[in-house]
């Protein structure tokens, strides 16, 4: 059985690390695998199967001081890993350092990385220099979408052929099956948002779009659903604006999916995306999805057939809400049309099985 080193950083929940323990459930049966994380934490670690192994890197704060700002150190820590088994393929399953650790190891080894987001707009830890040095000596990076591509390959000067288009695999039988566990009601136009608090996503134009349609007396709610390092920040902004009793903050669930089943339309108002996974199971769930212009979406949308994009600035979300709120009806046809929407796990899976040779 072949043998695969996995890198992560966490399990806390996001749109990587999902579709990484998803990926790791589907592969689990068919190779031995490792999961080395910078720190063994998050609600996503009861997802993994118990034939996984996981380890953490950061043993404290004196050794991971040392393995962040000693190269020669981190290398030390990185090699004994890779020279504990006869691995076949090591993994970086996110951008930045993760790829650096990859890069890192020096016996002969299929080496893999990940990139899960847009680099023109988001900081992925390592200076440019060291990122050009670190994907080149990658035998294969992989991106979540062709625009991730394109902007990658630019910004570091690469090889469009060294880089191959992967989307997120996601679990498309447990999404469906979880979502009809819980029976929920709604009594007026509802729209969900399920993101990981963070500045990225701008929940602020969220909270901005429902102050003005409450100015304009409409009659609906907004759900988010998440946390996040912004968590406090955004309920104080939804008390500063007075829209509590029309923007919802529900907390992190588990289980999102009877949230996002329930509701009318699925909104992202984020500055950046690679291949939002939110987007994907709402899609999955036969929700149209009104999106601000980011990465992936024209793929997963294929044009504008699945679902609706806006500008990406501050005021094309509050308007397009007043949109369907004014007109319920306008995007029956992207109903009809996800009536036919089947995911492509399929796929996905055949391209993880050949790119790992199993």
């Amino acid at each position: 059985m072949k043998k695969i080193l996995v890198f992560g950083y966490t399990l806390e929940m996001g749109g990587a690390e999902k579709a990484l323990v998803d990926t790791i459930n589907f592969l689990s049966d068919k190779c031995e695998i490792d999961l080395y994380l910078l720190e063994k934490k998050g609600p996503l670690l009861g997802r993994i199967p118990k034939n996984v192994n996981v380890y953490a890197m950061k043993k404290n704060i004196f050794q991971y001081s040392l393995f962040r700002f000693c190269p020669l150190y981190r290398k030390s820590v990185i090699n004994r890993i890779a020279n504990k088994k006869d691995y076949n393929v090591v993994i970086g399953y996110l951008e930045g350092r993760c790829g650096t650790w990859v890069a890192d190891i020096k016996k002969k080894i299929k080496k893999i990385a990940w990139v899960h987001n847009d680099v023109f707009k988001f900081d992925i830890g390592i200076s440019d220099k060291e990122a050009k040095d670190t994907y080149k000596k990658i035998d294969y990076i992989i991106c979540v979408s062709d625009d991730n591509k394109v902007n990658l390959c630019k910004k570091y000067n690469l090889d469009s052929e060294k880089v191959s288009v992967i989307y997120n695999y996601i679990n498309e039988k447990e999404i469906l099956k979880k979502a009809n566990e819980i029976k929920l009601s709604k009594s007026k136009m509802t729209f969900v948002n399920v993101a990981a608090m963070r500045k990225q996503k701008r929940h602020d134009r969220l909270i901005k779009a429902a102050r003005y349609l409450k100015d304009k007396g409409y009659d609906f709610e907004i759900q988010f659903i998440g946390t996040g390092p912004l968590f406090d920040e955004v309920k104080k902004m939804i008390d500063e604006y007075d829209v509590s009793d029309v923007v919802s903050m529900m907390g992190l669930k588990t289980n999102p999916y009877p949230y996002m089943k329930n509701a009318d339309f699925f909104v992202l108002s984020s500055y950046m995306e690679g291949y939002c996974i939110a987007a994907l199971e709402a899609l999955l769930l036969k929700k149209v999805i009104i999106t601000t212009d980011v990465a992936g979406m024209r793929e997963m949308f294929d044009g504008d057939k699945y679902g609706v994009i806006i500008p990406n600035n501050d005021d094309s979300m509050k308007y397009a809400l007043e949109d369907v709120l004014k007109n319920p009806h306008k995007y029956d046809y992207i109903k009809e049309n996800l009536k036919n929407y089947k995911g492509s796990n399929e796929n996905i899976k055949k391209q993880i099985l050949d790119l790992l040779d199993l």
